[in-house]
């Protein structure tokens, strides 16, 4: 009888461990968790039509991502719920990205890097990230009405 109480306990244990963690914390979440990290390229054949614009509206600028002046990150749709566009991540091994785009809906708990078409391509599995600041929520601006300029007498 010991032994399969002592069994439940490895298996409640087991479980508790492998699910993503979150707590709040001076009013920015932290989330952690492991997932498939690929790479991609901003080029047609691997992105809609528009390769060179991300899902939040942010224009690719190709010298910028190969000098690391630009990183970028796609996320699974499953995990827009704790990692919102326009947050910063930590990609253990990669470093931080800002994730600006998103990926087809048929992917799961994964993240694209993207990188210079020059770059070789990758997927490495279970690899740790931590989400390290969610945007800040910006105010919507009232559109101003735009006047006519009274032509000016010569």
């Amino acid at each position: 009888m010991f032994s399969s109480h002592k069994s439940l306990i490895v298996i409640g244990l087991a479980l508790m461990f492998s699910l993503p963690t979150s707590s709040k914390n001076n009013s920015q979440s932290s989330f952690t968790t492991h997932v498939t990290v690929t790479t991609y390229n901003a080029v047609r054949s691997q992105c809609d039509n528009t390769p060179t614009i991300t899902a939040d509206g942010t224009r690719i600028d190709h010298r910028k991502v190969k000098n690391g002046q630009q990183r970028i990150a796609a996320i699974s749709r499953d995990l827009l719920y704790a990692i919102p566009l326009g947050s910063t991540i930590l990609i253990e091994g990669y470093g931080y990205y800002v994730v600006r785009d998103t990926m087809n809906s048929r992917f799961n708990h994964c993240i694209d890097i993207l990188q210079h078409p020059s770059e070789k391509n990758f997927k490495k599995e279970k690899i740790k990230i931590k989400l390290v600041k969610k945007p800040t929520k910006k105010t919507k601006k009232k559109p101003t009405k735009k006047t006519k300029k009274k032509p000016t007498k010569a």
